[in-house]
């Protein structure tokens, strides 16, 4: 049991020490950690030196820069040396550049390129810590190598300095004035000097009360909570910063060329997310739309509509006044690539500017390494949501919808079927399986607003659909429904001069009532058919859309 501990005890607190080792260089201002089997190589004329079998590190001192500018100009002249040479340079496999940048976190900039002949590999560069330069050579070291060991160049801490005190003898001047703290006298009340004490307000008058000097305050007692200490910290940091853009070195390149593009997209974005939640909010303070108009028991109509959730597919049921039901079904991929399509890009694009932010303030103080992962990560997600966006759009615009609608049985009861695209209009036939009959919907496009029109088979004019709201259209290309604050009704114009509409609830679950006054005008299950069609084909989404 004994010799179990003892092995336990070496796994624990020896084994590390073997694998890995931390090197100082020789002027103290840097370390670097090192996987295990690396050791210090001698070389009179490097600060650091480390080898690993045929691998070598060489880090010296480079006394002709001191400016960052300088460093850049000598890693480019480097570069186009390399090149002259017909070596072959490893750009960075994130950004394309040939010439790489890790920047310390005392904001120090560390510029290195990676190349390699047919007998060896190299990496060299140049970079300052605490204002000194230094020049890095890597041989016979992967560029993936290079990349994870350089990372690992941490600045020394610079101490400041505390000056001297001069011999009182010499100063001419009181010596307990000019004491160390670590003398012992400096704690002791005999040793401070004799001060006479003058009063620099007039003495008082005979008669008048010299007044009373007040006590100081007493400290607290306590420390401030650390979460109040945090956010204060936090709110200190947040005023002193003053962003010019959230742009930063580290994000691909397309975003670097969009500059201030970017930081206009982000505060849109901001601003649709605050319209977002106030619409939430204010979803719990406005009643739904109830339909009070008087029901004839009787007659076929009002006729009532509601989407069912939870299902790929877009599914309505629809029930009219005397309690026949049919349920549509239709596919909706192109709506499901679009969405998704743009929300893995719109987020991606957040998530490099909420990382920008943390970066640029230091809130979250990790490497440049772990925020260049991220911006890596995040510049390959974009591309793919716009391949899925592109998708969704040529599946929207070359496979023609279908709708089917079942009877409370399961049988088909009605066909729609869109009839090719058109630059003006949008033309669906509406076909019913038992009577054989056909209506014609329109859909005029290029419209601001909503606007349909219902004809027979050889063309005669039925109804004329239109939306009864237009500001509502305006806002909901922007903001989407907002919580079903901005769904569409739409006015019924009918032959035989009847009147109708289909009223949205406006809540935030899809439900509507279509009703006309002369329900022999419009035969309600032509109406039922169109209502559906209308909202299946302009439905109401949560987000920004331009249909």
């Amino acid at each position: 049991m004994k010799r179990l501990l003892l092995l336990f005890t070496f796994l624990t607190f020896l084994m590390p020490a073997v694998w890995a080792g931390v090197f100082t260089s020789s002027d103290g201002q840097f370390t670097i950690d090192m996987p295990a089997g690396w050791v210090t190589a001698p070389d009179t004329q490097a600060v650091l030196g480390l080898k690993k079998g045929t691998a070598e590190i060489i880090i010296r001192t480079d006394k002709s820069c001191k400016t960052e500018s300088c460093l850049e100009q000598k890693i480019t002249q480097d570069l186009a040396s390399v090149k002259a040479k017909k070596m072959k340079v490893i750009g960075n496999t994130y950004t394309g550049e040939d010439i790489k940048r890790i920047d310390f976190s005392t904001g120090e900039p560390f510029f290195y390129i990676s190349y390699f002949s047919p007998k060896a590999d190299f990496s060299s560069g140049y970079f300052l810590v605490n204002s000194t330069a230094y020049s890095i050579l890597a041989k016979n070291l992967s560029y993936a190598e290079t990349d994870l060991i350089f990372s690992f160049i941490y600045p020394a801490v610079k101490k400041a300095k505390t000056a001297t005190p001069k011999p009182a003898a010499a100063q001419g001047e009181d010596f307990s004035l000019n004491m160390d703290l670590q003398d012992p006298r400096a704690y002791d009340i005999a040793a401070a000097p004799q001060v006479e004490e003058t009063s620099l307000l007039p003495e008082p008058s005979a008669g008048q009360k010299q007044p009373q000097a007040k006590s100081p305050a007493q400290p607290a007692a306590k420390q401030a909570p650390a979460a109040r200490r945090y956010a204060h910290a936090l709110k200190t940091r947040l005023a002193q910063w003053r962003p010019h853009t959230l742009v930063t070195d580290g994000m691909p390149p397309y975003i670097r060329r969009a500059g201030h593009a970017f930081d206009v997209f982000i505060l849109l974005l901001a601003l649709y997310l605050g319209v977002l939640g106030t619409s939430c909010v204010a979803r719990w303070f406005v009643p739904a739309k109830k339909n009070l108009q008087k029901v004839n028991p009787n007659s076929l109509y009002p006729l009532k509509f509601k989407r069912l959730y939870g299902t790929p597919s877009l599914i309505f049921r629809a029930r009219d006044n005397q309690g026949n039901t049919l349920i549509s079904l239709s596919a909706r991929w192109d709506s499901l690539f679009l969405f998704t399509g743009a929300a893995v890009a719109v987020l991606a694009l957040a998530v490099m500017a909420v990382a920008g932010v943390l970066q640029t303030t230091d809130l979250l103080p990790v490497s440049a390494f772990a925020y260049n992962t991220l911006y890596s990560a995040a510049s390959l997600a974009i591309p793919l949501g716009l391949l899925v966006f592109f998708c969704g759009v040529v599946w929207s615009q070359l496979m023609l919808r279908e709708i089917t609608l079942y009877d409370r049985r399961g049988q088909k009861a009605v066909f729609v079927l869109q009839k090719g695209f058109g630059l003006a209009k949008e033309c669906y036939e509406i076909y019913f399986a038992k009577s054989k009959d056909v209506i014609l919907l329109e859909r005029k496009r290029w419209r601001f607003y909503r606007q349909w029109t219902m004809r027979t088979k050889e063309g005669h004019w039925l109804a004329d659909i239109t939306e009864d709201n237009r500001l509502k259209a305006v806002l909901r290309k922007p903001f989407g429904h907002l919580w079903g604050l901005l769904r569409a009704s739409y006015r019924i114009n009918g032959q035989m001069d009847s009147v109708g509409e289909i009223s949205n609830a406006c809540t935030a679950f899809d439900f509507f009532t279509c009703n006309l006054d002369k329900p022999q005008a419009i035969e309600a299950r032509d109406m039922l058919a169109a209502a559906l069609v209308i909202n299946i084909r302009d439905k109401d989404k949560w987000y920004p859309w331009f249909n």
